[in-house]
């Protein structure tokens, strides 16, 4: 069954036709996520003409993945990198026959327990590094969403003091690719990507690699943190940090180990997802399969 997936992401929007059976991506378009202040109406509106091209005149269910908050009701909560509301989807997807939307790191969960390296797991969580930092704790395939749907909030957690003055610096502000892009700015590095970011770090320029270790550490710590309050069966690793930066998947496992008080043998094993960078627009497209929307029913 195909259903148009949409991955809404800090850095990049991916727009593609997804089997829902097998989880293959037939075709896909990707556009690069605007600046907060030019990410609007506007944008939504290339977004949809995308989508619409790829229906090709079908009605298709449509499901969005977005890196904000959505509430158990559905509805999106925050406007953090993208400034859509809910009530804007529902207009500019008005061609769908089924819209579904949740948080992009819960649907690529998802989509990891159908497809990927989730599948057969029982208490785990998933986390996605990129552009920024979130989390959810999994059941099987059924992701926790909290009292109020806002489960996913790792990066938004302050776990370090920096001096001078102490100021709090949540995860995401050292582990997301945005912040490190900022340490390397404050640094006087001078590239104007995250990708160039991790080439330097990874051809051994020394404050790089420093910048893109200390951020995959913290990240481990993090987990570590999570890992040792809920005990889950494994802990998965999404998003285009770990998957294009050795640097940064090595200090994670390796500070995620430190973090640990189990004995090793009982200790949760970190897993690379498995569909890599197209979790999240499979999982999209999940949202919005007929199984999905009768379970919700």
């Amino acid at each position: 069954m195909n259903i148009i997936g949409i991955d809404v992401g800090g850095s990049k929007t991916v727009i593609g036709l997804v089997d829902a059976v097998s989880g293959r991506v037939d075709r896909s378009v990707r556009l690069e996520t605007p600046a907060r202040e030019r990410a609007g109406s506007e944008f939504l509106g290339r977004v949809a003409a995308e989508a619409r091209a790829l229906a090709s005149g079908a009605d298709l269910p449509l499901g969005v993945g977005i890196c904000e908050a959505v509430d158990t009701a559905g509805e999106i909560v925050s406007s953090h990198r993208v400034p859509w509301t809910s009530a804007q989807l529902r207009e500019a997807f008005s061609f769908a026959p089924v819209l579904a939307v949740d948080s992009d790191v819960r649907a690529a969960a998802v989509a990891e327990a159908s497809f990927g390296v989730g599948r057969g797991l029982g208490d785990w969580l998933y986390a996605n590094a990129g552009t920024g930092i979130a989390n959810v704790v999994m059941r099987g395939a059924v992701p926790y969403l909290g009292c109020r749907g806002r489960a996913i909030g790792l990066g938004m957690s302050h776990l370090v003091e920096e001096n001078p003055g102490g100021k709090h610096v949540s995860v995401e502000e050292v582990s997301g690719g945005a912040g490190m892009l900022s340490r390397a700015h404050a640094a006087g590095l001078s590239m104007t990507s995250v990708a160039a970011l991790i080439g330097e770090a990874e051809a051994g320029e020394e404050t790089a690699r420093c910048i893109v270790a200390n951020a995959g550490a913290l990240l481990g710590r993090a987990l570590g943190f999570l890992a040792n309050v809920l005990d889950p069966e494994a802990v998965v690793l999404g998003g285009g940090l770990p998957s294009a930066s050795p640097t940064y998947l090595a200090a994670c496992r390796r500070a995620l180990d430190e973090s640990l008080w189990r004995p090793a043998p009982l200790c949760p094993e970190l897993r690379l997802a498995g569909l890599g960078p197209e979790s999240g627009l499979v999982g999209a497209a999940l949202l919005a399969a007929p199984q999905k929307k009768e379970k919700g029913a």
